[in-house]
């Protein structure tokens, strides 16, 4: 009978360690909540960027990526052109004549053109430079296209803003914000900084300055990103276990402040989705083997394929 007793107390101080163990636990977050400053910071940021991809100004618009050879290349979807653009574009708009890095454009005889906005005829000069600095846009009817150097070619890009991309796009998905996941890292710097090929979508190079690497900790895994310099900041291309499951399958990017007294912040609720995601006429960078990261990242942005 005593054992007995003895039994049923002991089960009983169990359930109430246990009980008193999940109240601690409930307890904890009430007292630590997230910010929710940081939390608003974050669903705003993601707002801007669902607006920005269903704007005029949308990569989503891209509908038509053309290589721009040497020489004299007639425009239009005329199945003759040297350039065939889509259904809905004018048979023929003019000719683009290449010389090295210089463009003229020779509009076709009667047809309704613009440079930049302002009707053209004749032949005009189309500047073309690297992103992110303007370059000219010659437009005609719903369409409009400018060209860009992209490694040792030069790419013509025809956007519409009736874009059958645009217009199916339902949206960005995003995991809920779990600041778990805004991570402090080591910046530990090369000496000297490296460069980095890497490859893109469009079967392209690209260089990127790599001023070193960053160390952290997820899931109790130690981890290494090489970073590269994108203007004033840190540009991060990654891959994790999520990737083609729950995230993009190529990958996803991330922005991060220039490293001070040896940090940065890894904020993995920002991992946004390349354009190309969207878009396959968009051309965007892939994240290098080494960045290829063995835990998964249940944070940023989620993928489902547009309809």
């Amino acid at each position: 009978m005593l054992a007995k007793t003895k039994g049923r107390a002991l089960a009983a101080r169990a359930v109430a360690i246990a009980a008193g163990v999940l109240l601690t636990a409930a307890a904890v977050r009430t007292l630590y909540p997230a910010d929710p400053h940081y939390i608003e910071e974050i669903e705003r940021s993601r707002k801007e960027t669902d607006a920005f991809l269903r704007s005029s100004k949308s990569p989503l618009c891209l509908v038509g990526r053309f290589e721009v050879p040497e020489g004299v290349s007639q425009i239009g979807s005329d199945s003759h052109s040297e350039i065939v653009l889509p259904e809905g574009a004018p048979k023929r708009v003019g000719r683009i004549e290449r010389h090295g890095k210089d463009f003229t454009f020779h509009v076709e005889e009667g047809a309704a053109v613009s440079l930049n906005g302002r009707p053209v005829a004749g032949s005009v000069h189309v500047l073309a430079l690297e992103s992110p600095k303007p370059t000219d846009r010659v437009g005609f009817g719903d369409f409009l296209f400018s060209i860009r150097p992209d490694g040792d070619q030069f790419i013509l890009l025809l956007r519409n803003e009736k874009s059958p991309y645009l217009s199916s796009f339902t949206g960005t998905t995003w995991y809920p914000v779990n600041p778990e996941y805004r991570i402090v890292a080591q910046f530990v710097a090369y000496e000297p900084a490296k460069t980095m090929a890497i490859a893109d979508t469009a079967g392209q190079k690209r260089t990127y300055s790599v001023p070193g690497y960053l160390t952290f900790t997820i899931h109790g895994r130690q981890l290494r990103l090489d970073p590269a310099v994108s203007g004033e900041n840190l540009f991060i291309m990654f891959r994790d276990l999520t990737s083609g499951k729950r995230t993009y399958g190529a990958g996803r990017f991330l922005s991060a402040d220039m490293p001070k007294d040896g940090k940065t912040v890894l904020d993995f609720n920002r991992a946004y989705n390349p354009y190309c995601a969207y878009n396959p006429y968009a051309s965007c960078p892939l994240p290098p083997k080494q960045n290829y990261l063995a835990v998964e990242i249940p944070a940023g942005e989620t993928y489902r394929a547009q309809h």
